[in-house]
């Protein structure tokens, strides 16, 4: 039968059944699941096939029993092979390292002790002093690195072993308060086990970074192609993504020269980069950078191609300057 809303229902007040009657107006004999008001659907008794084909079940039970399926079903072997995982790039880490965390103390001491002479910070010094300083930081980076990494390790497996001890017992006793324990001691396995996997690929890819200047600061030039103004808002959306990155990876960004295009973006930007690892992260980038598009600055919105040069070079020192020597060959004099 076809019912309505309006006029096949009326709510009995004082109770919380519903009268239905058929409508003066049906014509066929089914059911709209248009003209069902929704709290109706718990009148129709427990009629499961009746509501699914009405489109009227109430989800809050089966939310509420999937819920409390999912607070026992605990995958073990998945949370197995991420703890796994973890520990096995903890240890490759390590072992890759050239120096383990006593090593790393014992020259940490030296190099403090070192620095803590008065006569260190003389003039004289500087190029000690630099060095020095470099490499403090360096052994520092590494040992707050490997104790975090240990802290995450042990974090992981212990809630593991404690995930593995508690799940056969809480499968004979079902007490709501080893289900919450339970569910606690997953989410911090797996957030422990997922950071050291983030830190150790973020550790081993910075190990790569290992040439003879990529630890220095980096002076990053981009000046526009061919293409006029399409090309001066290329060299300022690559000015905005290369600035953006570097403050994300915690660098100093210094613009030191820029030019205005005619009417959008620049003709040149010469910035630098101080962080650490900078010429190391920059390097790739130097080239011609080319950009395809339907160009916003042309009239008939065609597409348009522009170019915009990269140069990325290290910034060195007075000292490191003086030892470089360039060939004669390679001297071109003009008059």
């Amino acid at each position: 039968y076809h019912f309505s809303c309006t006029s096949g229902f009326r709510r009995q007040y004082g109770s919380n059944s519903f009268v239905m009657r058929q409508s003066e107006s049906c014509s066929s004999k089914r059911f709209s699941r248009h003209n069902f008001h929704p709290p109706i659907a718990a009148t129709l008794g427990r009629n499961d096939d009746l509501r699914r084909s009405l489109g009227l079940f109430s989800t809050k039970s089966s939310s509420d029993s999937k819920e409390k399926e999912s607070s026992t079903a605990i995958d073990l072997p998945t949370l197995r092979r991420l703890v796994n995982q973890a520990a096995t790039l903890h240890d490759a880490n390590l072992n890759a390292s050239p120096l383990n965390y006593e090593q790393i103390l014992s020259r940490l001491s030296d190099l403090e002790t070192e620095s803590s002479d008065p006569s260190f910070w003389e003039a004289s010094n500087s190029k000690r002093n630099k060095i020095v300083n470099q490499e403090i930081g360096r052994y520092s980076r590494l040992k707050v690195e490997m104790e975090k990494w240990t802290e995450l390790r042990g974090e992981c497996e212990s809630a593991l072993e404690l995930l593995e001890e508690m799940i056969p017992q809480n499968d004979e006793s079902n007490d709501s308060n080893d289900d919450e324990m339970i569910q606690l001691l997953t989410a911090e396995c797996q957030s422990s086990a997922a950071k050291l996997i983030e830190l150790s690929q973020k550790h081993e890819l910075q190990s790569l970074l290992s040439g003879p200047y990529d630890n220095c600061p980096a002076r990053i030039v981009l000046t526009a192609g061919a293409g006029g103004t399409e090309a001066c808002d290329w060299v300022a959306m690559l000015y905005r993504m290369y600035t953006r990155h570097a403050q994300h990876m915690n660098c100093r960004v210094v613009t030191t020269d820029i030019s205005d295009g005619d009417v959008v973006g620049y003709k040149s930007v010469e910035m630098e980069v101080d962080g650490i690892n900078a010429y190391g992260w920059f390097k790739g980038e130097k080239g011609a950078h080319r950009l395809v598009r339907l160009s916003p600055f042309n009239a008939n919105n065609k597409r348009q191609t522009t170019f915009a040069g990269v140069d990325v070079s290290p910034i060195l020192e007075e000292e490191e300057i003086r030892d470089i020597e360039v060939p004669e060959s390679e001297l071109e004099i003009t008059t």
